[in-house]
């Protein structure tokens, strides 16, 4: 599975192994480590590899240290899931989170019509830092500083037999907190969280949809953002000739294309657009499935959500 890494692509290869008493998930010939923070420990890697096994292998088995025993991992010393010290690995799940989706494609290929096609899968976690503008544009009050952190999910892949959910966490997990509940926190203003029309693969199953979130600071202010967003240069896969998902974007009202990673600046008087990606399709579509009817489905959840 190719992701977009940090200045260049990263490639997740896995071979799964199955023994009598055991499965074996070997990440020989993933890509080497990064400068950046986005390397994960062998022990993050291998908790999200076995993640993906046990959902899809099996689920119905309580989740506990005898029901882990028959899954290994394994990966070397010189690729981004195994970093060594002192390799930096603080934003580690920006590349950890996809790990489960590079597995459930191996598993796919023991037990086709199993596991759902890919999703988003790592967060799009936005920290802001809101500062006051200084001279002549400074409020009146003096302003406000804060540090606000989001949690925001695109959509899931497809199922095998049901589309996918929208604007979901799979594998986080995780909810973030209400618009109202954060604008009261910290000197910022949403113009737009909601879900992103047609950003679902096709298929006779179509993939969750992501979201779109518009964000900028009150007046008098400025903010600056630590971007920590994948499936931009290379979108979630459809599986079983399902399309692929929308891919993410990131970028001011004004069109300006902003970087996927990094600290980036929102000037006072402008918004932050996130486009968050889409998850991929399932199956082939059949007629049912047109782009008319697929836009018609994307209605339906956009209204009812």
């Amino acid at each position: 599975m190719r992701v977009d890494g940090y200045g260049s692509p990263i490639d997740i290869v896995v071979r799964l192994d199955v023994a009598e008493d055991y499965i074996l998930a070997d990440f020989e010939g993933t890509s080497p480590p990064s400068p950046k923070g986005i390397n994960c420990p062998i022990i993050y890697s291998a908790a999200y590899a076995c993640y993906g096994m046990k959902c899809s292998i099996a689920p119905e088995i309580p989740n506990n240290h005898a029901s882990l025993l028959p899954f290994r991992v394994t990966a070397p010393k010189n690729c981004i899931l195994n970093a060594q010290h002192p390799a930096p690995v603080s934003v580690r799940h920006v590349l950890g989170h996809l790990v489960p989706d590079a597995v459930l494609g191996a598993v796919h290929k023991m037990l086709p019509g199993k596991v759902p096609a890919e999703g988003a899968g790592a967060l799009w976690n936005l920290h802001v830092s809101v500062r006051p503008l200084q001279g002549e544009k400074a409020p009146a009050d003096g302003g406000q500083r804060a540090e606000v952190l989001l949690f925001n999910s695109g959509g899931a892949g497809a199922r095998s037999t049901l589309d996918g959910l929208s604007a979901t966490a799979f594998p986080s997990g995780v909810h973030s907190m209400s618009i109202e509940a954060t604008e009261h926190v910290g000197p910022v203003i949403f113009w737009r969280k909601e879900l992103r029309d047609g950003s679902g693969g096709a298929g006779k199953f179509r993939g969750g949809l992501g979201q779109v979130v518009e964000i900028s600071p009150t007046d008098g202010h400025e903010m600056h953002f630590n971007a920590m967003f994948d499936r931009v240069d290379h979108p979630p896969r459809g599986r079983e000739g399902g399309a692929n998902g929308a891919a993410g974007a990131v970028l001011l009202d004004d069109g300006t294309i902003l970087a996927t990673k990094g600290r980036q600046h929102v000037p006072a008087g402008r918004r932050l657009i996130l486009q968050l990606p889409g998850g991929g399709g399932y199956g082939a579509p059949d007629k049912r499935d047109s782009t008319a009817a697929q836009r018609d489905r994307d209605f339906d959840y956009v209204s009812n959500s």
